[in-house]
């Protein structure tokens, strides 16, 4: 795979790079992807096509190249972690992710695949938010190609497997905590209103509690919620409500600040309960989730939904698969080439049915490096284009057919709509 890498001195060497994204989360747990040297492909197969052409000029002309290709494949907007300077071109609306990094305290939910949640009911949370946000509306506030942005990306709301632990996982991590965690001291109080006394709360939950200091004290063990005693469940969910409230909350307050002229589009879900749905549905413009299901409707839950009446964006999908490129199927495999076509078909044709969904984001438009991303080695050929810079031309054709007829399909249910008068400027309502 690397014997004809360059030596050090040769032209093709300035394509090496080193990066360290060493972050100690779940998916990079038994893996050596988070530092070390690279080389960009890519990059090094534009130059041998055009060795006389200066890196300006190749990456201007890769620009044009992928934008004149989106928009004759019939895609109409950028995803998330597309490169900026494809936006700034305004030719695309494009959307950015907050990625909300600081100091504040955070809670496990026992899957904590991109590290643990952030703990909102700490001030410093609310302090690196309102950081990021005012230096994201510094350079894009008047930007009209800019839809909005992301309340971060797949975030540790839940567990996976369905069990009551994974559940209320956030709960259950926040009673583990100390009483210096402003998560737990959050929960207890919820707790102290509701019940007043221990014994109330100890009879409720069918437990022995001598008293609030045992509760508070660190290393607690919740129990599990049973159907013999019910409000264990309840005050787990009036509490991931409550977490979820805060958060996005948190977020709407500081972008209607700093950037009211944008949308808050939720939380791309990859794991969620259905409080920080309703919270997202509550505080956000839309809804969003990364889905890897064969179906939109397979990794949503249709009646919340119903009862939400909110928007619905799929921010990333996908279908990849092990015949050509990388090694690696991608999240949702399909067997070939063809049948990557196909589902992609079927999962946009869904979509399309569906009362809810306004939108979907394909991930990604390059194939992943065979050899494996810097982050946690992902390899997959999940892309609509080859580390050589042609598209996988069957697959494409497909796609382009069925963005093509869909984009047909909307015009024609809009223009036999009535006409809409665009709503007045809102006012802000950061204090609401």
């Amino acid at each position: 795979m690397f014997a004809e890498l360059p030596a050090e001195g040769e032209p093709l060497a300035a394509f090496f790079g080193e990066g360290d994204d060493r972050r100690g989360v779940a998916a990079q747990a038994g893996r050596r992807f988070g530092h070390g040297r690279w080389f960009d492909f890519l990059g090094a197969n534009r130059q041998r096509i055009a060795p006389q052409a200066s890196a300006d000029q190749l990456a201007g002309e890769w620009r044009q190249r992928t934008l004149e290709r989106l928009s004759a494949w019939g895609f109409n907007s950028l995803g998330n972690w597309s490169d900026p300077a494809l936006a700034a071109q305004a030719r695309m609306p494009y959307s950015l992710p907050l990625s909300i990094a600081g100091d504040y305290a955070t809670v496990s939910s026992g899957f904590d695949w991109w590290g643990a949640m952030p703990d909102p009911f700490d001030p410093r949370f609310a302090m690196a938010a309102e950081r990021v946000i005012a230096i994201a509306a510094r350079d894009h506030r008047d930007d009209p190609w800019l839809l909005g942005y992301y309340a971060d990306n797949e975030l540790a709301w839940a567990g996976r497997d369905g069990s009551a632990q994974a559940r209320y996982g956030l709960a259950f991590g926040a009673l583990t905590l100390s009483m210096d965690s402003p998560a737990k001291r959050a929960f207890v109080k919820q707790l102290k209103a509701k019940y007043l006394g221990h014994e109330a709360l100890a009879e409720a939950w069918g437990i022995e509690l001598a008293a609030w200091e045992a509760l508070e004290a660190p290393g607690y063990a919740a129990p599990l919620p049973g159907e013999g005693h019910p409000a264990i469940a309840e005050d787990y969910s009036a509490f991931l409500r409550l977490y979820a409230d805060a958060y996005f909350k948190t977020l709407r307050d500081a972008l209607q600040w700093h950037a009211p002229n944008h949308l808050l589009l939720g939380g791309r879900f990859a794991v969620s309960t259905p409080e920080a749905i309703t919270s997202c549905a509550r505080y956000c413009d839309l809804l969003s989730f990364n889905l890897y299901t064969p179906l939109p409707g397979q990794g949503l839950d249709d009646s919340l939904l119903a009862r939400l009446d909110k928007p619905v964006l799929i921010s990333e999908f996908h279908f990849g698969s092990r015949d050509r490129g990388p090694f690696w199927g991608g999240v949702s495999e399909a067997a070939n080439e063809r049948a990557r076509g196909d589902s992609y078909r079927t999962f946009l044709e869904a979509a399309l049915k569906s009362p809810y969904i306004v939108g979907a984001h394909w991930f990604q438009y390059l194939d992943q490096p065979a050899s494996g991303r810097l982050l946690d080695g992902e390899n997959g050929h999940i892309g609509l284009v080859g580390i050589t810079g042609l598209p996988f031309a069957g697959f494409v054709d497909t796609v382009r057919r069925s963005n093509l007829a869909a984009l047909s399909r909307l015009s024609a249910m809009a223009r036999s709509m009535p006409a809409v008068e665009p709503l007045p400027p809102r006012e802000d309502s950061a204090g609401s």
